[in-house]
């Protein structure tokens, strides 16, 4: 008999084809490929060479890039015809704007956004990706100290809004 059946109580508990149920669902699953969010398995860029073109001239994005190249385990080379895939960083903008205004009308939140637009060719010259837009949009409230201290904030905010962008880049360029 495939399954064992013993009552507790008001309650039927089933042993070997319970066990053996979970068994077969974890290996379907596993088969399948599936991974947990955030897992270190699953698709990266581990081996790829990346070369990157910064028509932006922004030290602080390139410095958030080869974060992002490193963390999912690529690297960045020198020069066009040692990489597999070339970024090009096109413009970059960043935005605040008032999110919420108090009964006396002064800033209570402010809401900041950050964009950079970006395309990938292989080294090759070949678009992989057409030009597209990542951006990054995070709202606080008002820092006490005024505006020196909501700028050091806003300063603060905008360079984790620089690493979550060339984050969200590097997971679309691992899907290539």
């Amino acid at each position: 008999m495939l399954l064992s059946e013993m009552k507790i109580g008001h309650f039927r508990v089933y042993f070997r084809g319970a066990l053996l149920a979970v068994v077969l669902l974890g290996l379907v699953v596993s088969a399948c490929g599936w991974q947990l969010r955030g897992s270190p398995g699953g698709i990266s860029l581990a081996g790829q060479g990346l070369y990157v073109i910064d028509d932006i001239g922004s030290s602080d994005l390139r410095r958030a890039v080869r974060r992002g190249i490193e963390g999912a385990g690529g690297r960045q080379v020198e020069s066009r015809n040692e990489a597999d895939l070339v970024v090009i960083l096109h413009t970059r903008s960043s935005d605040r704007e008032t999110a919420a205004v108090g009964v006396g009308g002064d800033a209570e939140e402010y809401r900041l956004e950050y964009r950079v637009s970006y395309s990938v060719e292989d080294s090759a010259g070949d678009v992989l990706i057409d030009r597209q837009a990542a951006n990054a949009m995070r709202t606080f409230a008002e820092v006490e100290g005024g505006a020196d201290q909501r700028r050091r904030r806003e300063d603060d905010i905008e360079e984790e809004l620089r690493d979550e962008v060339a984050r969200m880049i590097m997971l679309r360029l691992q899907v290539i």
